[in-house]
Order: C-alpha cells, then structure tokens, then sequence
C-alpha cells in the first residue's frame, strides 16, 4: 500500500539468522575478554572491549564476546519480524562491531532502506556541522531570514517572522502553522508551502510537539549558510569520511527533503549512529563537535523531543531517529552500542528520488511493533 507522512503528525539480530541475510565480512576481532556469570544461556563477556572502526565493511564479532547476551536480542529480533510487522532489517553494532544483523526473506545487506524521519536526525548533525564550520553564528541568534534566498528573506524580514531564529526551527518554537504531513509531502514547491506559512504564535512559542515543515526550512538553512544543497554537504563533511553512500530525495522544484526521505543501506545508516555514539569522532577525525553532539541530544536524554532527536529507552541512556512506520537509529553512548530497525521498502515510480507524480516511498505500518519495547528488548541484553 502507498504510505503518506499523515501518519507522521501525530508522531511523529542475533547471533545471525534470517532469510537473505547478508554474510559479513572484516577481519576477525581479537579474543575475546574473559567471560563472567550472568543470568544468560551463555557466558557473557565483562570487558573492557576493544573498540573497532568499520573500513568498506564491517568486523564481526559475537553479542557474548561485546558484552550482550544474544537472548534477548534473539527476542528483540521475533518481536521485530513477528507475523505482519513487515520488518526489512535489523543491525545491531556494539563497540564498532556487528554482532547482529537479519533482513526478511525477500531483503538482503544491499537492498536500500528509506529513512522518512530519521533523515532529521542527519539535518540536525548538519546544521551543527555548519555552526562548527563558522558559515553560521550560534544558532539561539542566527536568524533564518538572513540565510534565506531573496524570494523568501524579502516577505519574512519586514514581519514578525524576522525574530524566527535557527534555535526556534529546532525546538519547535517558529510560532508558524502547522502543515499537514501529507500536503507537504506532495507539493510542488515543498520549500514554498513551509516558508509561507502564517504565524499563529510568536517566535519562541511552543504550540506544537511536532513539525516537518520547520525542518524543510531547516534544510534551505544549511544551503544558505554553506553555499551547497544538504545531501551535498552532507556526503563532503561527513558522508565521504564514515563511508555512508546514500540518496535523499528532493520535491519537483529541486529542494531536498530534508525532513524526510534519505535512501541508503542498513549498514550504512548504522555507521552514522556509530559516529555519535563516539561523540562525533570517526578514527581520529573529528566531523561533529563535541559540544554539538552534547546541545542536540541532552534533551532527547531528558525525555524531550528536540534538535530531531527522541529519547530511546531507558531513559537517559540513550537517544534516537525516528521515522514512520518504525524506522530507527537507536544511540547509546555509554555502551558503544547502535541499534537500527527498517521496514522493507520500495522505491515507487520511475527509480529517481525526485517527488513527482507516480515517485513516492512505499513502507506498511507494523501490525504489532512498538519502538520503545523493542529498544527496551535489545537494552535488555547490556550486561552490567
């Protein structure tokens, strides 16, 4: 069935296994550390462990030898394929290895997931790259209207708007209407649709939860600041060095749908959740500030959704991109440790990733599949 982004307002494996699963490749990861009793089946590692970095593929190891008892990944993983949940695939990487990874029969490592709101997450590291870089001032004073093309910064400087700071596009505090998801999702000139929108509040005024209109606009933002379209930013600053190749989509007028919409390979968007699970570092080169990765996600670790980043439970252990449907890219620092779950997708249409007539993204809504107790399953497996 074709899936809008209507749903989105409200919104928002084990030890291997699993038809077309993609065998790995890599080394072979060093012995592991000494195993210690635990309530598992079998012994599990205590560390500490020996942290990798993927290089065109990634190591493998076993979730024992990385400090995770594989049965409750192994539950994590009946509960994501359960009967009608349509899941594609799932990965789980703990201190750079991959110690899980099933796909659906009909998926393999390199057929293409699609992110829908996960992709806000990686607006969100850009516009912190870009703060980083110097091309913007701090975002609580970088005004969007100073960023914007004439066609918009003309109309948005001489009203109220002019007060609407990058800082208000990432906490939900623009003050302007609401659009509906899949109005957005379908226009023309999706840029257009969200710059044009009234304000109903003002700047600074929290009156909704959510909003992928804020986010387009946050993508002609990162254009505006850096001189190049956000998926070109993106595979310069951050793509080319972490080793992700993927395609983000953009509507018919050439804007790039940044609050949605990027099309990659499951492992390649594990690499990206390894990047901030390492604070922004990747093999000794730093792409995202500290502070960045500090600001954007202390308030998802709060239990609040912000800089595109929700909560992941438990509860101030960890942060995630969610996207509809039950996209994720689960971080948790602390253990080095990146979940991710997509849905099995096709690329509907003419295979471009342009939104025109007849070119939409095609993902089923799981029967019985919730984020949290399925992120709660895979913590489970932590051994402490």
């Amino acid at each position: 069935m074709k899936t809008s982004l209507l749903a989105a307002v409200g919104c928002l494996a084990a030890c291997g296994g699993g038809g077309g699963g993609g065998s790995g490749g890599g080394s072979t990861p060093p012995p592991a550390p000494p195993p210690v009793s635990s309530g598992c089946s079998v012994a599990v590692a205590a560390g500490p462990f020996n942290a990798v970095w993927p290089d065109d593929d990634w190591q493998r190891a076993t979730p024992q030898s990385q400090g995770l008892c594989p049965d409750a990944i192994d539950a994590a993983l009946r509960y994501a394929f359960g009967e009608d949940n349509y899941t594609g695939a799932v990965l789980v990487a703990k201190n750079g290895y991959l110690v899980s990874e099933r796909y659906a029969d009909d998926r393999s490592a390199n057929d293409l997931a699609t992110s829908w709101s996960v992709a806000k997450s990686f607006t969100s590291a850009l516009l912190g790259t870009a703060r980083d870089d110097g091309l913007m001032d701090d975002i609580r004073e970088q005004k969007v209207a100073d960023l914007m093309p004439a066609r918009f910064a003309d109309d948005w400087r001489d009203t109220e708007k002019a007060d609407i700071s990058v800082w208000h596009l990432t906490n939900l505090r623009t003050g302007l209407e609401p659009v509906v998801a899949a109005l957005l999702y379908d226009a023309p000139d999706q840029l257009a649709l969200a710059m044009d929108r009234k304000l109903i509040g003002s700047p600074g005024e929290k009156l909704y939860s959510y909003s992928n209109a804020d986010v387009m606009i946050a993508g002609e933002v990162i254009q505006g600041a850096t001189g190049t379209p956000a998926q070109h930013y993106f595979a310069q600053r951050i793509g080319a060095t972490i080793g992700f190749s993927g395609d983000w989509w953009q509507d018919s007028a050439g804007n790039v749908m940044t609050y949605c919409c990027l099309d990659a390979t499951p492992r390649d968007f594990l690499r990206f959740g390894l990047l901030y699970a390492r604070g922004g570092e990747w093999n000794g080169d730093r792409l995202i500030s500290a502070d960045w990765i500090a600001t954007s996600t202390a308030p998802a670790l709060r239990g609040e959704y912000a800089f595109y980043w929700w909560s992941a439970p438990p509860q101030g252990k960890g942060f995630t991109a969610i996207g509809l449907n039950g996209q994720i890219v689960a971080v948790y620092p602390e253990e080095d440790l990146v979940v991710a779950r997509f849905s099995r997708y096709r690329r509907m249409g003419d295979g471009h990733a342009v939104k025109v007539e007849g070119n939409y993204h095609e993902t089923t809504a799981p029967a019985a599949f919730d984020n949290d107790t399925f992120l709660g399953q895979i913590f489970e497996a932590v051994e402490t």
